[in-house]
């Protein structure tokens, strides 16, 4: 059970179960994108008169300066990955990461897109690393008790740290039978080398650690891998108070906090439909709704805007075959407005980790592959495998 903010979290949760807590993506057409148009406005009742671009798709997008990480077939719980170039499929540096229960949540890379964050082992005795994108540097950076399983984790707003979730692999059933679940949420200080445990007795998934206002914000979850609630840590003082707000009825979503970790926006799917709601981080009760027609919604580095991939093709798709006609962004500050026109992904798979460039998910012609949108023209162009986004140099 959880509580309203402002009130002292301290009962256990129930055991959970291994489940997906991912939005439902929609397909998109094989068609390849066609030519843009931009649109930018502030909020109101009419939508903003666009305005047209003559680009059309072209691999002058791309930009050798970032690259991504590629995952390849796994083996195991392991899966190989890569580090490439968009502009070029030649191998950077590859590693083996390990990933089980929500692992697949977590801030792989960094918010400068310099390193990248992997468990390898996963299991019992997690071992946490960071390496270096462009060299290939690696170094332990945690290693979780002999008992202990490693879980989801984000990076620290400014990059110069980890939260990471950890349990000991006593989940719903093993609860159900006797068992005693035990869950923790660690930080990690990358420069001292110095962790410490400043929370136990919820399954976390780790959003943002904003260590200039000293607060670690994360999501819990629950039976059936629900979101069941969102918990912020205040570490300006020991003890350590975890206050939060619990979601009822409890949501299939995804948490994301903006790259300066000033707000958190809550993507919720229902199966037929999904909503976007955002909130300061500190502040959930303060919870604003935003008018949604995406599937999964994600903040564009270095500003306060949230966007996502709209205008489903066919109307009302939810599943394969599926295309946006439309990107659109909101700055929650000040209201205003943006839309790209023209022929995208299904979903936004998040942002080139400068901002100037949208990336959106195409699965309709076998492996993943992504439609690159600039930002600022609209110009696009594909890349032929889909991944976490990095910085080359």
């Amino acid at each position: 059970m959880l509580v309203r903010l402002g009130q002292e979290v301290q009962e256990v949760p129930r055991a959970v179960t291994l489940a997906l807590v991912a939005l439902l993506g929609c397909q998109p057409l094989a068609n390849p994108p066609s030519s843009p148009t931009v649109a930018v406005g502030a909020p109101s009742a009419t939508p903003p008169t666009p305005f047209t671009t003559t680009p059309s798709p072209t691999a002058g997008v791309l930009d050798g300066r970032f690259g991504l990480v590629v995952l390849a077939d796994g083996r195991g719980n392991a899966s190989d990955a890569s580090v490439r170039s968009e502009t070029s499929d030649a191998v950077i540096t590859s590693f083996m990461p390990q990933g089980r229960s929500w692992t697949f949540l977590s801030h792989t890379v960094s918010p400068d897109g310099g390193s990248i964050a992997y468990w390898a082992p996963v299991n019992a005795g997690a071992v946490l690393h960071v390496r270096s994108v462009t060299t290939g540097v690696d170094r332990t950076v945690f290693t979780a008790g002999p008992e202990m399983y490693g879980n989801a984790f984000a990076w620290a707003s400014d990059g110069t740290g980890l939260v990471v979730a950890i349990d000991n692999g006593c989940q719903e059933i093993c609860g159900v039978q006797g068992g005693r679940p035990v869950a923790e949420l660690w930080t990690i200080d990358l420069a001292s080398g110095a962790s410490e445990r400043i929370a136990s007795g919820f399954f976390w998934l780790p959003v943002t650690w904003d260590r200039t206002g000293k607060r670690v914000a994360a999501g819990v979850t629950g039976p059936g891998g629900y979101l069941t609630g969102y918990h912020v840590i205040d570490l300006s003082r020991q003890p350590y108070a975890v206050r939060g707000i619990g979601f009822s009825p409890t949501v299939i979503g995804r948490l994301e906090a903006s790259s300066d970790a000033r707000f958190v926006s809550l993507t919720a799917d229902t199966f037929t439909t999904a909503t976007l709601s955002w909130w300061p981080l500190t502040e959930p009760e303060k919870r604003a709704d935003v008018t949604f027609d995406g599937t999964v919604a994600a903040w564009r580095p270095g500003t306060s805007e949230i966007w996502w991939a709209g205008g489903l093709s066919p109307r009302g798709c939810r599943t394969s075959p599926c295309a946006a006609t439309e990107l659109s962004g909101v700055d929650v500050q000040t209201g205003a407005r943006r839309s790209l026109r023209g022929s995208f992904g299904s979903a936004l798979a998040g942002f080139r980790v400068d901002g100037s460039a949208a990336m959106t998910v195409d699965r309709s012609g076998g492996p993943e592959s992504l439609i690159v949108a600039d930002v600022m023209t609209g110009q696009t162009a594909r890349l032929p495998a889909g991944g976490p986004f990095v910085r080359l140099r």
